[in-house]
């Protein structure tokens, strides 16, 4: 899935384009799409990796010189590319900061984040569902930041394949919408309320936060998902 991102403050406006998931070995391609409010001068982009889990994403550099004096209305295009390692998963968000050169006294460095999901493709297996390390990636990954806990409650079959690279066939998509109790009247979502939620423009339903529990014994648990608890602090046992 390719999510384009829009972000700006008083001097630029940047859109910016990346895959929710790669896999291992793969390049991460970022393009970004920069036009000037207001003459500025662009001076460098940074970038950290210590966000992502295991190191699994990298770069030689931490940054890259830009130079440019841009006037009101003035656009340019950028591309950033990192490398995945093979044979190794992981997740996280990369902050990246756009410095700017002074021109005046109010250049400070504008910054936003990136989601990246680096996950071999499986499929969950019909006579095994998800499978206890499935399960444990699963509460990682929508644990790691609030968004996240969104965009599975708006449509978790979804997010098993944008965000975790899990292809789950639908026996198993069944089952899981009937246990946790998902199987509700407008979920999942429609494509455009699911892509605003991944962009971050709304919320679920006004959800605050969505926190699952890993637990080894999760068939004989009694936590079941409440989809009006949800719609403040939710816990579930997955």
């Amino acid at each position: 899935m390719q999510i384009s991102t829009q972000h700006k403050n008083q001097l630029i406006q940047i859109s910016c384009t990346s895959p929710s998931i790669i896999q291992p070995g793969e390049k991460l391609l970022v393009n970004l799409h920069i036009t000037a409010l207001q003459r500025c001068k662009l001076d460098q982009l940074t970038w950290k990796l210590k966000q992502i889990t295991n190191g699994v994403v990298k770069n030689e550099k931490d940054g890259m010189e830009l130079s440019l004096d841009l006037q009101e209305g003035e656009s340019f295009e950028q591309q950033v590319v990192f490398t995945s390692i093979p044979g190794k998963e992981g997740f996280g968000e990369i902050p990246i900061t756009l410095h700017f050169a002074p021109l005046g006294s109010s250049e400070k460095p504008f910054s936003w984040n990136l989601w990246i999901s680096v996950f071999e493709r499986v499929t969950a297996n019909d006579k095994e569902g998800l499978n206890d390390n499935l399960r444990k990636k699963l509460v990682d990954v929508v644990n790691s930041r609030t968004r996240n806990g969104h965009i599975f409650m708006a449509d978790h079959v979804r997010f098993f394949s944008e965000f975790l690279n899990i292809e789950v066939p639908e026996i198993i998509a069944s089952m899981m919408t009937e246990e946790m109790l998902l199987k509700e009247e407008g979920l999942p979502v429609n494509e455009e309320l699911f892509y605003a939620i991944v962009t971050g423009n709304i919320q679920f339903y006004g959800m605050e936060k969505l926190e699952l529990i890993y637990e080894e014994n999760c068939e004989e648990s009694d936590n079941k998902f409440e989809i009006d608890d949800a719609r403040e602090v939710a816990k579930a046992g997955i």
